[in-house]
């Protein structure tokens, strides 16, 4: 889905976000978790982090298409088949960006610095599909 170039946030673009760039990635994800409620259902209660040894999720950011540097949810699938269903939820104002489980545990630690149980459930008929980590749940940058 992807045509053009774009450029992964990294911690040093990560640690240059301002107060605007915080507020805006919080009120646009919050927008994205009601997009997903439509397809998906999303667990009340968080769940441990998804970044097992063993794991075997496919690992992706949603960011803001204006601003790749604001990431707006971090996303760990088990099963990379609906892919094209998630791009098209994201909208002209969204994008997936595919990453590395290293890549998402060091942005995520970035962003949400609390050790863990920042990830909800997400099912689609009462299966477990993956998780999510919106950014609405910003608890703070690291220093």
């Amino acid at each position: 889905m992807i045509s053009l170039k774009t450029q992964n946030p990294t911690l040093d673009t990560i640690k240059e976000l301002s107060l605007t760039d915080l507020v805006i990635m919080s009120f646009t994800s919050q927008q994205l978790k009601k997009r997903l409620t439509g397809y998906f259902r999303i667990d009340p209660f968080t769940a441990p982090d998804p970044f097992s040894k063993d794991d075997e999720f496919i690992y992706f950011l949603v960011v803001d298409k204006s601003n790749t540097n604001r990431i707006l949810a971090f996303i760990a699938l088990k099963d990379a088949s609906d892919i094209d269903l998630w791009d098209l939820l994201f909208g002209k104002d969204m994008l997936r960006l595919d990453i590395s489980k290293e890549e998402a545990i060091s942005l995520k630690q970035e962003l949400m610095p609390k050790y863990t149980d920042n990830f909800y459930p997400i099912r689609r008929e009462s299966t477990i599909i993956g998780y999510v980590a919106f950014t609405f749940e910003i608890c703070g940058l690291k220093d």
